[in-house]
């Protein structure tokens, strides 16, 4: 056993059956772009989310073994690659592969539905950090970087984060091998430097979960892709069904591109809402850390100069967003009660105002003769923010120091 292999930071109990469908799933994730797919009711929910991403920490151990993780860590892993370093080639193999339900030009509807939502798109924070802080795991993850509690640089992390989603709306760039691919793939090896920090760390609980396991990682799918739509249309925008679908589809394929396995990406948009309802009814158990995250989100917004709205508003949207029924798989529950979010109805009524202003104002954008206009009008305002919240700094992806020390040695 190498000093790489995750496997080095975890106990060995007596075999159970759990472990024995852990190791089953680990080797599946370890096969380069394996398409083995299950209905989503008899998908193993509980093993998966107790894997991370074998090929990608292979590769971050040869990178750490080579002493190569100083400077461009992607261009890095290519000179392996091209060495013949089998861990870097099975890895790029893997993020390269195409599956057989990927169909790039399917995308451009929703690409295009989102450029001219730019409000919408923008305020897809609001609801979607929250979102992912059900899962007890991801929130753990996120207070142990501290970027996004208070205290850290939630204003840096929250445009570095916008990047990689507004890149994703360049279509031909998330192609294997394109700029917006790679960005995605830049990602993916944050979020396992960080697990294996986490995991040196010996501070987390292995009985539980994986930090940002395969399951937390294909949750996204549709907290950034359906229910992205959901908060655009909340805040006046509109998305035919085959925009909604073609949105989806696009997060389906950052998903993959991000390590998560076909077997918990639908081949279809109706597959894939199966299963991110089983994720999600699995992975739900808001804690305290849940709840101090979802008030550093709202102090965060209100703190930033692009979201010119008063506390109580950033914390009615958030509250509003995390309905039932704009969350949709998650019947039964009271996000925003379990998230210790007030009620506020004054500042809700005043959001609802908002929003139908903005309602208004879509209904002239969604005619023929302005849709291809404020595509490309909303684009660059998007990119124009962008670039005002980086402050001209290009996102760097790079390793956040846990329990102090850093994810890329």
């Amino acid at each position: 056993m190498t000093s790489h292999d995750p496997a080095v930071f975890t106990t060995a109990p007596p075999l159970s059956g759990l472990d024995s469908r852990i190791a089953t799933l680990r080797e599946l994730a370890a096969t380069p772009g394996a398409e083995v797919y299950l209905d989503p009711e008899i998908v193993d929910y509980e093993a998966w989310n107790h894997v991370g991403d074998p090929l990608c920490e292979a590769l971050i151990g040869e990178l750490r073994e080579r002493k190569m993780m100083g400077g461009d860590i992607f261009a890095n892993a290519r000179a392996l690659e091209a060495q013949g370093c089998l861990a870097a080639q099975r890895f790029f193999a893997d993020a390269e592969a195409v599956p057989e339900w990927c169909d790039f030009e399917a995308m451009r509807p929703g690409a295009e539905m989102a450029k001219r939502n730019p409000i919408g798109l923008l305020f897809g924070m609001h609801g979607g950090l929250p979102f992912t802080y059900i899962d007890p795991a991801t929130a753990e993850v996120m207070g142990s970087t501290g970027r996004l509690a208070s205290g850290g640089d939630y204003q840096r992390r929250y445009w570095e984060t916008a990047t990689g989603f507004i890149g994703a709306l360049d279509v031909d760039g998330m192609r294997p091998g394109g700029p917006r691919w790679e960005q995605w793939v830049r990602i993916r090896f944050l979020h396992t430097m960080i697990r294996l920090g986490i995991l040196r760390a010996q501070r987390w609980d292995l009985d539980q979960s994986m930090p940002i396991s395969q399951l937390a990682t294909a949750a996204a799918t549709h907290i950034f892709g359906p229910y992205r739509v959901n908060i655009i249309e909340f805040f006046g925008g509109t998305a035919t069904p085959e925009e909604k679908d073609s949105f989806a589809l696009m997060w389906r394929w950052i998903s993959r591109i991000e390590g998560a396995n076909n077997q918990i990406l639908g081949r279809t948009a109706d597959e894939q809402f199966g299963l991110s309802a089983g994720m999600h009814q699995h992975l739900y158990g808001p804690t305290e850390g849940s709840q101090i995250l979802t008030r550093s989100v709202i102090d965060g917004s209100a703190s930033m100069k692009g979201f010119i709205l008063p506390r109580r508003l950033h914390s009615a949207i958030v509250r509003m967003l995390l309905s039932e029924p704009m969350l949709e798989i998650l019947p039964g529950r009271d996000v925003p009660t379990d998230f210790a979010i007030p009620h506020d109805p004054a500042a809700e009524r005043a959001v609802r105002a908002l929003t139908t202003a903005l309602w208004g104002v879509n209904r002239i954008i969604v005619l023929p003769m302005a849709r291809r206009h404020t595509s490309r009008v909303g684009m660059r305002l998007i990119e124009y923010v962008l670039r005002k919240g980086l402050r001209d700094n290009p996102a760097q992806y790079r390793g956040t120091p846990v329990a102090g020390q850093p994810t890329d040695q």
